[in-house]
């Protein structure tokens, strides 16, 4: 598909070589009226990370990366949901060793390629961690003895200041 394949060069282009962010390729591609493979016309980061991340644009499909089996009864029933999944089979990942490697048609210049993916390792390195004060020391360990559900850390800074002396409090799932 040659006006995919443009598409396709056009991200890694913009994001490789002009170093925009993400979010900002997707704008683009929104404003010139360019459309999802699907048709939505919204695009998302999460899918130019996951092309950009993609081999086979610079000519090397993978094959068996995923394994189908039978699913594994839950630890914990989850709300609203049945004790096993309604789903005949999961997806678990297999070790790379054992992939099958494919040469396909490059559709995107190693360099552009290699630069995108350097893009992303330098935005890792420089991610800002989202600062949301302390962890939650029992989430998910403690259960409800009437219900089985865990119980979930919840910050309550208005109920603190005029009924506890602590920000913090825990619920449980219902």
């Amino acid at each position: 598909m040659p006006e995919e394949a443009r598409v396709v060069r056009l991200i890694f282009a913009w994001f490789g070589l002009e170093r925009l962010s993400l979010r900002e390729v997707c704008r683009r591609l929104q404003d010139a009226g360019l459309r999802v493979r699907s048709g939505q016309p919204r695009w998302w980061a999460s899918t130019l990370h996951g092309m950009i991340e993609n081999p086979a644009y610079t000519g090397t499909a993978m094959y068996g990366r995923i394994h189908a089996i039978e699913p594994q009864p839950r630890l914990r029933p989850i709300r609203h949901h049945p004790l096993r999944s309604a789903r005949p089979t999961t997806r678990v990942p297999v070790p790379r060793p054992e992939w099958v490697l494919v040469p396909v048609p490059a559709l995107v210049d190693p360099a552009t390629a290699e630069a995108a993916r350097m893009q992303l390792e330098e935005n890792r390195r420089r991610k800002r961690e989202q600062c949301r004060g302390p962890g939650w020391l029992l989430h998910g360990l403690v259960v409800c003895r009437g219900c089985g559900y865990a119980y979930y850390g919840k910050s309550t800074p208005g109920l603190a200041e005029r009924h506890r002396p602590s920000p913090f409090g825990y619920g449980a799932y219902r």
